[in-house]
């Protein structure tokens, strides 16, 4: 076995792997060392299998554009943990990823696997399918890291988005991308797990095309799965700028007739979702910083269906709700995430448009001070009480934190573009796609790794 002997022997994960239905699960490789074959449906298939955990009435259900797509909460540092994914999920998300997990540290700190994944009970069942990512470069630590827990997830994924200097100095995420071991490593990879590999990706700094013949190499590999971050490791923070769905569709002509594509990047609700589809013909949508803001994007609420009013939860029953999951699944014991910063960051998001106006005594709490639930179930009762106050309704909710810099960057694109009459109508929906909406999807701001290894992409949490 390549399980490393810091991390838990495999007789239960063996048990449980042959429990689990075969339906949901690709065949293993009839002999290590060899490529396996990648069935292009395999994503179809398990998203299928899970269906019937979904309300009929779901978009990714009853929506013919929508039907067999997968809807996806993107791998965020102590942001896509356990209790926010299952949020998601009640509430029209078909597919998660786990955030970005260290494989080194995974393998060699007992703490830090301790907080990222429970042993004793894995996932929830309400919580697959599930894809865990990891971050790293070195097969020592990504294998043994991955098979640890292969048995409880439905894909394995490679980290390749992250854009910050510490992944630079790790020599993993967006800088793995060029290096010429990448296919190399996905082969070897491939070669020894039992579940698809994936790799999530940006552009190549040095264009589209070489981009294309990257990704077509990482299939070649094995990859089952590509999922495209449309904006190269240079456009994050104040130089994010909109996202190359063009890219997106031209990965799809080029490789999507072998393995799933998804789309990363421009998503702000369902509207979004279908545009991308229809542009790109992707697999499904990919959803990072929105989703943080509004749970329940993957509704259909706020869209031009619904006459743009919020048809779906508020924002401080959401508020809510993802703290009884936090009571029920922590985040810092097996639950991929730091505890109360983590939950402080999630209160900020979702209720930032009440912690501006009417609460503004509320949010040092929230994003700063709230040490206890007990704390944050009062912070959350003060916005409810507040709302209450200004007859606050939910049916007039907007984004907030997601659209924080998005006057800027349309001013910006106004004094350098003249935009055509016939856009007129759909200028909102173009300021939405250039807002820096999903730089957080690798690697949230967080001391997640210990000892100082921070990997930080995206604003800080106390700014308003």
């Amino acid at each position: 076995s390549t399980l490393h002997p810091h991390l838990p022997a495999p007789k239960q994960q063996k048990e449980a792997a042959s429990a689990e239905s075969s339906s949901t699960r690709m065949t293993a490789p009839s002999t290590a060392g060899k490529r396996r074959a990648v069935d292009r449906s395999w994503l179809k298939h398990l998203l299928s299998a899970h269906a019937h955990k979904m309300d009929a009435s779901f978009p990714c259900r009853a929506d013919p554009i929508l039907k067999d797509k997968a809807l996806v909460v993107a791998p965020m540092v102590d942001q896509s943990d356990l209790p926010f994914r299952l949020l998601c999920r009640r509430y029209g998300a078909n597919l998660a990823y786990t955030p970005m997990i260290h494989a080194r540290l995974f393998v060699e700190r007992k703490q830090y696997r301790e907080r990222f994944w429970d042993f004793v009970n894995n996932t929830p069942d309400e919580d697959r399918p599930l894809i865990a990512q990891f971050c790293g470069s070195d097969p020592t630590y990504l294998l043994p890291a991955m098979e640890s827990i292969q048995h409880a997830v439905d894909a394995v994924d490679i980290n390749c988005g992250c854009p910050q200097q510490i992944a630079k100095k790790g020599r993993y995420g967006a800088f793995l991308l060029e290096s010429p071991k990448l296919p190399e490593l996905v082969q070897h990879l491939v070669s020894k797990l039992e579940v698809p590999v994936t790799v999530k990706v940006r552009l190549l700094p040095s264009g589209v095309d070489d981009s294309l013949n990257l990704y077509e190499k990482l299939v070649d590999a094995g990859a089952s799965l590509i999922c495209v971050h449309g904006r190269n490791r240079h456009q994050n923070k104040q130089h994010t700028g909109a996202t190359d769905w063009d890219a997106i569709r031209r990965t799809v002509e080029r490789i999507g007739h072998r393995v799933p594509v998804l789309a990363n990047g421009s998503i702000a609700d369902l509207d979004d979702v279908r545009e991308c589809i229809r542009q790109t013909g992707v697999d499904g949508v990919m959803s990072s910083e929105a989703i943080l803001e509004y749970p329940a994007l993957f509704l259909e609420t706020g869209t031009k269906a619904a006459r743009g009013l919020r048809t779906g939860p508020g924002r401080s029953q959401l508020a809510r709700e993802y703290l009884d999951l936090c009571k029920q699944f922590p985040p810092d014991k097996g639950g991929q995430a730091s505890g109360m910063k983590c939950i402080r960051a999630h209160l900020h998001k979702m209720l930032h448009a009440d912690l501006q106006t009417h609460c503004t005594d509320v949010r040092d709490l929230v994003a700063f001070h709230g040490k206890t639930m007990d704390v944050m179930y009062d912070a959350v009762k003060r916005v409810e009480e507040a709302q209450a106050a200004v007859a606050h309704e939910a049916k007039d909710e907007v984004l907030s934190w997601y659209i924080r810099h998005r006057s800027e960057i349309t001013e910006q694109a106004r004094s350098g573009e003249k935009e055509n009459e016939d856009k007129k109508n759909s200028a909102e929906s173009e300021s939405v796609s250039a807002a820096p909406d999903d730089d957080n999807d690798e690697c949230l701001g967080s001391d997640l790794f210990g000892g100082g290894e921070v990997c930080g992409c995206g604003d800080d949490d106390g700014d308003y």
